[in-house]
């Protein structure tokens, strides 16, 4: 898995974070199943953030968990390959161990906390942002492995699903984003079949998921940055993976150039993940009222 760059990570936070807010019906459902799952003398949540990256993703999740267990334990894992972008995570999260390792080491390095005598007892909670595109078939075993063994949740947000809306269109799009998702599966990545994936491999091994849209929708000026960077980093990407593509890609650039300053709106979808090894509630009101007509269960 390769690190992203760390003023990437920062640029996207405020766009991530406002896509967030159409996860939160996600959340409290986890919330609710983490209360119900809970002994009445144990209020302690193990939660790791894996490809936690510079640490945004687990800023977002530490605040929304504690606004809603304002009576728990959390303890923080940071798990990411790259140790650069995790000395940084340190910075951002003081409180939060990190740990350098690829996930594949998630089911050992999982149980190996919870028998540690500080963690012993503590629920656990799996999360991650803007990650499982660029994650294996191994890697996604070793998530799903890890939720089993432990009776976990997770709950992972803005997986991208593929496919693009901008306005105005313009007749390459299409082959620039077939383009681009294909850049997606180098190496063995999952690109945008991953959470699909995901959820399939949960059903195989009996668990429970549920989930839900959380889509950027971006437009100029407000985030022309962000957009400037976005588009030319897919068009780059894109191009490498078919250079034939190159003399579109330069009439096409140079359109969406011209429309960060006259007018721009795109839509990026991605779709977020919840998933409960044990399914936690299943005969609790509070649980099943906390998803929304828009949370799809998947079984």
């Amino acid at each position: 898995m390769t690190a992203a760059e760390p003023d990437w990570l920062d640029l996207r936070r405020s766009v991530d974070d406002a896509a967030r807010q159409e996860s939160l019906h996600l959340l409290d459902d986890a919330v609710a199943r983490l209360r119900y799952g809970a002994e009445s003398n144990t209020k302690s949540l193990l939660a790791i953030d894996i490809g936690a990256g510079t640490g945004n993703s687990a800023l977002w999740f530490d605040a929304a968990l504690r606004s809603r267990l304002p009576d728990w334990q959390i303890n923080w894992i940071l798990l990411d390959s790259d140790q650069a972008s995790l000395d940084l995570a340190a910075t951002a999260l003081p409180d939060a161990r990190t740990i350098c390792a690829p996930i594949s080491a998630l089911p050992t390095l999982s149980a190996e906390l919870l028998s540690a005598s500080d963690f012993q007892g503590s629920q656990l909670l799996l999360t991650c942002s803007a990650l499982f595109d660029v994650l294996t078939e191994a890697d996604l075993t070793a998530v799903i492995r890890t939720l089993t063994d432990h009776d976990g949740l997770g709950l992972f947000l803005l997986s991208i699903v593929g496919g693009w809306e901008l306005d105005p269109s313009h007749p390459h799009d299409a082959a620039i984003d077939a383009a681009f998702t294909a850049h997606q599966h180098r190496d063995g990545r999952l690109g945008h079949h991953a959470p699909e994936h995901l959820m399939s491999v949960a059903r195989r091994h009996g668990l429970t998921a549920f989930e839900g849209p959380s889509p950027w929708r971006l437009s100029v000026p407000e985030d022309r940055t962000f957009l400037n960077r976005f588009l030319s980093e897919r068009l780059e990407a894109a191009v490498e993976e078919d250079p034939a593509l190159a003399a579109a890609a330069q009439d096409w650039w140079s359109q969406r150039l011209a429309q960060l300053d006259s007018g721009l709106r795109v839509r990026v979808d991605h779709l977020d993940v919840l998933i409960d090894a044990v399914d936690r509630g299943r005969q609790t009101p509070a649980v099943r009222a906390a998803t929304p007509p828009t949370g799809t269960e998947v079984t």
